[in-house]
């Protein structure tokens, strides 16, 4: 597993326009003003495609310390580095979706433009604001303290990313990514995996897929530490390598694919499948990567790796090929 990689909505918008008859005569108004539509498959356009890093202003976050692009680690969300000093590095993410679950009751929330924007309350080292869409959909921004000092102004930072982000979504600045018909980020997880045989990993027996917002994670399980999970999921950046002694490589149905126990800990029952793709981007060396993650508490790294072997030799095959 990359060590900077991070973990991980299908919809389609139409509009009609009503002609006006053939008569000289104003139609009747049949109601008050028509509201905006603010749903994020509106705002956004087709969300598997859409590049996070084209709503992001690092001129609007130099004030906080230099910014500089902290590299690809995901299809989901872009990812910066401020420096507020020599000895303070924060990670900035912003774009990825997410639903109405991830709202708490009591979060302030305040306007900004036909958006709003919530505020989670700060934790230590992370602070997130969510950009809310019409529809129920989030676009998250976080900001976490890698090093140096705690009072660092997180949530300020979080807020000028939220705030960028709303701006460049109602100014029409989304842009979107242009993938080959073989790209992992136009497959559905959910469709790569068969949630039969997640059922065969003990305590998932019930287990049903959770789909991500964006089509490039399926997840099954609680999202809880303390209980069995399965993810799969269509992220980007370097290669897989092999990074302690607890990570193998090993061919799986054709695939080059490292198997690590997260961490290097093999007691932590928490294992990566990840296998590479396509390139991806500008940036020479990067891929497409599917990563699928198994955790199992209450046993060991070994058995963790041990189900994920199996589960990627049965959605490896899933996969779009290489070479169409």
């Amino acid at each position: 597993m990359s060590p900077r990689r991070h973990r991980g909505m299908l919809l389609l918008f139409v509009c009609w326009v009503l002609l006006a008859g053939c008569t000289a005569q104003n139609p009747t108004p049949t109601g008050g003003p028509q509201q905006a539509d603010t749903s994020a498959r509106t705002m956004l356009g087709d969300i598997r495609t859409l590049d996070p890093c084209t709503l992001t202003d690092p001129a609007a976050l130099q004030s906080y310390g230099a910014v500089s692009d902290a590299g690809t680690v995901s299809l989901d969300y872009c990812l910066l580095h401020l420096k507020p000093d020599d000895h303070t590095l924060i990670q900035l993410a912003v774009g990825e979706l997410v639903g109405p679950e991830a709202i708490e009751p009591g979060d302030p929330v305040v306007q900004h433009g036909s958006l709003r924007i919530s505020q989670s309350a700060p934790a230590p080292g992370h602070c997130t604001r969510r950009v809310q869409f019409g529809d129920g959909v989030s676009l998250q921004v976080s900001a976490d303290l890698l090093s140096g000092d705690p009072a660092a102004g997180l949530c300020g930072i979080a807020d000028a990313g939220a705030k960028a982000a709303a701006d460049a979504v109602q100014q029409g600045r989304a842009g979107h990514r242009d993938y080959p018909s073989n790209s992992l980020a136009l497959i559905d997880p959910c469709t790569v995996l068969d949630t039969a045989a997640v059922n065969q990993v003990p305590g998932l027996e019930e287990a049903r897929p959770r789909p991500g917002i964006a089509g490039h994670q399926c997840a099954w399980g609680e999202p809880s530490a303390d209980a069995p999970r399965v993810q799969l999921q269509h992220t980007a950046g370097e290669p897989p390598k092999l990074l302690h002694g607890a990570a193998v490589e090993e061919p799986v149905e054709g695939r080059r694919t490292v198997l690590s126990v997260v961490g290097g800990d093999p007691q932590v029952p928490l294992c990566s499948a990840e296998t590479a793709h396509i390139p991806f981007g500008a940036v020479a060396g990067q891929v497409e990567v599917a990563q699928l993650v198994v955790a199992l508490p209450g046993m060991t790294g070994t058995d963790a790796c041990d189900y994920a072997r199996g589960l990627a030799r049965l959605a490896w095959p899933s996969l779009p090929p290489a070479n169409p």
